[in-house]
């Protein structure tokens, strides 16, 4: 992996647009990125949006803008989409969703689904603490709970919301949380909100963390200290070292959250990340979302019973916020009887994984060999970047083209994520795609010479 990413930067490095001072003009067609916007933004809001007006319906007309794309049919491995350049419905093979498990169109899922909604509606009408706690929601909290190992659990409307959460409320103004370095933008609003004492750490570097535990505790023997990594990085699909970071955390007595939002349902028998590397016991908590492998929205942390009930009076994102509907409760229940009874779910999710990267491996596709069902996938070059999301798309594979501002000008990716339920000819076909896609572009710099 340190290989591959060692080449991009020599890539991007060599490419001579890169530096080119006409690509930070937002004004140009098809030749900006977001951080580019920040050279002309002004005080002025109206000026502001007019500026991104103009750029965005400039690349809308072209078809250059793979975001928000319509879904007319319910998730899965082939979906429904409506095309706005060609203004018709398209069937498209689906390798942009986190429904790692196939779970958001499952028909037991939707069959409890639809007894929930006869017995229970639709919500809950305010917050849990208040407002009352329908059976469905106890419930799937004991079932997370005891999924994840824990003595008990809080269900919070978000993931995003999970992180502010426990980071506004278990960390004491003597705290230190010590993040890494890609966490999710979730645990940076949770510092800047609850106004904390953080500090990050090289991305998945155990010497740079234990040399910052070490100075900390140092200095106070008694503070209370945090470490958050995530357990899947959602961009890279690489997995934390785990282990050898709760060794330095147990060292240094400090506590581990891992945010396991894509290593739940997949890692392990479906635990997640910490089960993956067998450390789960030596866990104080766990925390996850809800809206990848269980397809619908919501985040939770489990712990010992009396942290969560302490979370439950104190956290303002929690008391202040609506509960999840008990639909969601029930999709809850349901997705853990699946993977309960269904564990091949997961067996076949990365027998599909691997069967991609051996297909992009034979094709001389570059891309980082992960151990997860997220694939990123490199172009030949990162010009006509947008170009090829485009022929990607209209060839039927739904992707994720990811750019600046989500990874760094001359690091642009396909996000790509595996299924459980693709079959062996939507992989094959992916496969062909991108290889048909990256042998037709070939960079600005050679066509204009």
């Amino acid at each position: 992996m340190d290989d591959i990413l060692k080449q991009l930067d020599q890539i991007a490095s060599n490419n001579p647009e890169q530096n080119d001072p006409k690509r930070n003009d937002p004004l140009l067609d098809g030749e900006v990125d977001l951080p580019s916007f920040s050279s002309v933004f002004t005080s002025d809001v109206d000026h502001n949006v007019q500026i991104f007006s103009h750029v965005f319906e400039a690349l809308k007309s072209q078809g250059l803008l793979l975001y928000h794309r319509p879904i007319l049919s319910p998730i899965d491995r082939q979906v429904t989409v409506w095309d706005e350049l060609t203004k018709s419905k398209k069937e498209m093979l689906m390798f942009g969703s986190n429904s790692y498990l196939g779970m958001a169109n499952d028909p037991y899922v939707k069959e409890k689904v639809r007894e929930a909604l006869d017995q229970h509606g639709v919500g809950m009408g305010g917050p849990m603490l208040l407002n009352g706690t329908s059976n469905l929601h106890r419930l799937a909290e004991e079932r997370l709970a005891a999924f994840k190992g824990k003595e008990d659990c809080i269900l919070i409307p978000t993931g995003y919301m999970t992180n502010l959460s426990w980071i506004t409320t278990l960390m004491a103004d003597d705290s230190i949380l010590l993040y890494d370095e890609v966490s999710h933008a979730s645990v940076a609003d949770g510092i800047r909100l609850g106004k904390k004492k953080a500090f990050r750490f090289n991305h998945n570097d155990v010497a740079d963390l234990e040399k910052q535990l070490q100075k900390h505790r140092e200095k106070n023997k008694e503070r209370t200290i945090f470490v958050t990594v995530q357990g899947v990085y959602s961009m890279n699909g690489e997995l934390a070292p785990i282990p050898e970071i709760l060794t330095a955390c147990e060292k240094y007595g400090a506590k581990l959250v891992i945010d396991d939002a894509h290593g739940t349902g997949t890692m392990g028998k479906g635990h997640g990340t910490a089960e993956h590397f067998g450390v789960s016991k030596r866990l104080q908590y766990s925390m996850g979302t809800l809206s990848k492998a269980f397809s619908v929205t919501g985040g939770f942390f489990a712990g010992d019973r009396a942290t969560i009930n302490f979370l439950r009076f104190f956290s303002r994102p929690y008391f202040f916020s609506a509960s999840i509907s008990p639909l969601i409760a029930a999709t809850i229940l349901a997705v853990l009887d699946l993977i309960e009874r269904e564990p091949e779910r997961i067996i076949r999710l990365h027998q599909n994984a691997d069967r991609l990267r051996k297909n992009l491996k034979a094709a001389g596709i570059n891309f980082l060999p992960t151990e997860t069902a997220i694939i990123p996938i490199f172009p030949p070059h990162f010009d006509c970047f947008r170009e090829m999301a485009s022929a990607i798309h209209q060839r039927g594979l739904f992707v994720n083209s990811i750019e600046a501002p989500g990874v760094p000008r001359g690091r642009e990716r396909f996000r790509v994520t595996v299924m459980s339920t693709h079959t062996e000819q939507d992989i094959d076909r992916a496969s062909e795609i991108f290889a048909e896609v990256f042998s037709q572009f070939k960079p600005r710099t050679e066509t204009k010479s």
